[in-house]
């Protein structure tokens, strides 16, 4: 179905211009799920390019994944393949978050009766040895997942995921 007669400049689903520089798709991106690249497209390795040779892919991602090595004449596209980064949307494309998570806090008090734990704090065991000098140390651990089950899921930060090739339409 074609929509005719618009009074308004044709918008795509996001709400963005229709791109009538690049009508081939220049520039967007093609996900594979193996190791695999179509005749129009690079693979997302972080090449440098000479501008002259891709003119309509320079034009549409120009110099935002530059890293200050390439020449005047050169562009780098994206290095989504060898940076293992998630793809997230962003009204900023082309801008790198690092990963984090969340603070993890708790308390260890005394209180008349004894010890009070909070958050990832836990009371571990009461009157064993642990100074030189010979005197009775209470022992308090520090667990976060007794935050968030999140913690101790993984040796890195890393949600669920399932590995693409990515490639980018040069034409």
């Amino acid at each position: 179905m074609e929509i005719k007669n618009l009074k308004t400049n044709p918008l795509n689903q996001n709400n963005y211009n229709i791109n009538k520089q690049t009508p081939d798709q220049v520039g967007s991106l093609v996900v594979y799920p193996v190791n695999y690249t179509h005749e129009n497209t690079l693979s997302c390795d972080g090449y440098v390019l000479l501008i002259e040779d891709y003119p309509l892919l320079y034009s549409v991602i120009g110099k935002k994944f530059n890293t200050g090595t390439e020449q005047a004449t050169e562009f780098r596209i994206p290095d989504y393949n060898i940076s293992g980064r998630f793809l997230q949307p962003s009204s900023s494309p082309a801008t790198k978050k690092e990963a984090g998570l969340p603070n993890i806090t708790g308390s260890v008090g005394v209180c008349g009766t004894g010890y009070t734990c909070t958050g990832a704090f836990y009371y571990l065991q009461k009157g064993s040895a642990l100074s030189n000098s010979g005197e009775q140390d209470n022992v308090h651990g520090f667990d976060a997942s007794r935050c968030s089950k999140i913690y101790g899921k993984s040796t890195t930060v890393q949600p669920p995921s399932q590995g693409v090739h990515v490639c980018i339409r040069y034409k």
